[in-house]
């Protein structure tokens, strides 16, 4: 297959891919895990990871920002603990970014698209175990942050050159999904490189991060990607 037009194929179809996963994550009924603690008052955790997405920072792509809900905390642990148990979660999923709540219904009115009632609101608070931050890059080695950076410049790149012509040209939404594909077909190269995978699973993981990244960095990439969703 022509590379232009296998990335039009990808591009067409991985936000339909992306926004079918989330919807089935926000079951919260299966898919939960289990991870060791290293707390003596609590060994272990159930937890699930119902919904993440990447952090596009200046360093790397390869963090993410997760909504986490355990359901069986001891309420007697104390706030180190609790940091900790948290820490570890994000360290075993590569998550820099975690909102943790006690439970499913509490992450529901999270993400409900109104504003929560004042009843809903103390719901809320009452059942959030809390938000940490954890800075992952510095864990990395010199090899691994080389490898964040060749990826971030070439997506960078990339999304800089097809959201200009984009942008000035005034292009028609339908010949989006070509300009992004074309500009990428230049970079085939680069992109194994910079992933270190075979052709067809480094275009994939390519096209996944450069399409988050422009749904960010272009607006009319946004707009398209809204539209599709509806």
């Amino acid at each position: 297959m022509n590379i232009t037009k296998y990335l039009i194929i990808l591009f067409l179809i991985l936000p339909k891919i992306n926004s079918a996963q989330e919807k089935s994550e926000l079951d919260c009924k299966i898919g939960f895990e289990t991870i060791d603690t290293e707390i003596e008052t609590q060994k272990t955790v159930t937890y699930k990871i119902i919904s993440s997405r990447k952090l596009y920072t200046k360093e790397s792509f390869e963090f993410s920002e997760g909504i986490i809900v355990i359901s069986d905390l001891n309420n007697k642990l104390n706030s180190n603990e609790i940091v900790k148990t948290i820490a570890t979660i994000g360290l075993k999923n590569n998550l820099s970014k975690m909102t943790v709540f006690k439970t499913c219904d509490a992450i529901k009115i999270y993400f409900q698209g109104v504003k929560p009632t004042s009843e809903q609101k103390k719901y809320l608070e009452e059942n959030l175990i809390g938000k940490v931050n954890l800075d992952l890059y510095k864990s990395l080695s010199r090899k691994e942050k080389r490898r964040n950076k060749r990826k971030r410049e070439l997506i960078g790149l990339v999304s800089k050159e097809a959201c200009e012509k984009i942008e000035n040209e005034k292009i028609s939404k339908e010949l989006i999904g070509q300009i992004i594909s074309k500009t990428s077909a230049q970079y085939v190269k680069k992109i194994e490189k910079a992933y270190e995978l075979p052709f067809e699973k480094s275009t994939i993981e390519f096209m996944k991060d450069l399409i988050n990244y422009l749904i960010i960095d272009c607006e009319s990439v946004k707009e398209l990607t809204n539209e599709k969703n509806d």
